[in-house]
């Protein structure tokens, strides 16, 4: 069992958590145009009830975040931000800088081992830029506000 969590290791409390799925709620919320109360009567609950998720106060139970994830059309996964590892935008861009290197490695590996074929060296392309440009988001003030410590309002 221990195993199995070795690579999540407790990262965020459980106020962090519920502040970060708080967080996810609202956007998700406001890029389907829904109020609160709309959001709240589709799940069949009280709106004051659904205020205490979108404000991290409590956590919605399971079958409230099976519901909200056919509303949204997103895993519950994405929902509770399960493979959420960075708290600020420092911390990602620390992220992609590692994940940048590790793209290095592979076309490294690649080219050594007779596989820099075209079809590789396209993706590797892609994932480059997709990494650079993420890496520029990551930057932008928006990001950055977004990415404060979760958990402090």
């Amino acid at each position: 069992m221990e195993e199995l969590q070795a690579t999540y290791n407790g990262e965020f409390t459980t106020e962090e958590r519920k502040a970060m799925t708080a967080q996810v709620l609202q956007e998700l919320r406001k890029i389907k145009k829904l109020s609160q109360k709309e959001v709240a009567a589709h799940l069949k609950i009280p709106a004051t009830t659904y205020n205490t998720y979108e404000s991290g106060r409590t956590e919605p139970p399971i079958e409230i975040l099976v519901r909200l994830s056919f509303l949204y059309g997103m895993s519950i996964d994405f929902i509770v931000q399960r493979d959420r590892t960075y708290r600020t935008a420092d911390d990602l861009s620390k992220q992609i800088a590692e994940y940048q290197e590790q793209l290095a490695e592979l076309g490294q590996m690649a080219a050594e081992q007779g596989q820099d074929t075209e079809v590789v060296s396209e993706l590797l392309s892609v994932m480059e830029k997709f990494m650079g440009a993420f890496q520029d988001y990551s930057q932008t003030e928006a990001v950055r506000k977004a990415l404060q410590d979760p958990g402090k309002k």
